[in-house]
């Protein structure tokens, strides 16, 4: 999901690399790039589409979730975008892998952020830090977060979670 946007386009491009066929779920907001390079590629497809009101799950044996609101200014201005996308849309994605057989599940690797663990003015964050986020994005990213570790307990399901700091490059929207 979120294969338009910038860190995802690049994780589309290189699993097309590989030799992988690519689903591509992206809502196509101001910051998801309209036409790459692999737009015609026999293994890549585009599906324009919602995270949060997906009705249907296609076969696959691993979701890798990008799609996500992702600027702290826009998240400090108005929270909407981010609480459907980062955390309804994350919980629907959740349901909708909960829904199919256990042996049909596919992994769920949710890309997540660094901004979980809030601000550090000294070192750095170990991965088992406590959570403090401290802006509505990043606050949306850690309830995606408990909501993947819940249903793992919960129902079972198979997840990743990544969380990378400061990326920029080709692709980046202007904003960033």
């Amino acid at each position: 999901t979120g294969g338009r946007g910038f860190i995802g386009s690049h994780f589309v491009e290189r699993a097309l690399e590989e030799g992988h066929k690519v689903l591509d779920v992206d809502k196509m907001t101001y910051a998801a790039s309209e036409t790459l390079p692999w737009d015609n590629h026999d293994n890549y497809t585009l599906l324009k589409q919602d995270i949060a009101e997906m009705t249907h799950l296609p076969n696959c044996d691993v979701i890798v979730n990008f799609a996500a609101e992702s600027h702290v200014d826009n998240s400090i201005r108005d929270t909407d975008p981010f609480i459907k996308s980062n955390i309804l849309g994350v919980h629907n994605l959740l349901e909708l892998v909960r829904g199919k057989q256990p042996h049909n599940r596919p992994l769920f690797f949710h890309i997540s952020t660094d901004e979980v663990y809030g601000d550090r003015l000294e070192g750095s964050f170990v991965e088992t830090d406590k959570l403090t986020p401290s802006n509505p994005y990043s606050a949306t990213k850690a309830a995606a977060e408990m909501l993947v570790l819940s249903y793992s307990r919960t129902y079972g399901l198979n997840y990743i979670i990544t969380r990378s700091a400061n990326n920029y490059g080709p692709r980046q929207y202007e904003e960033k």
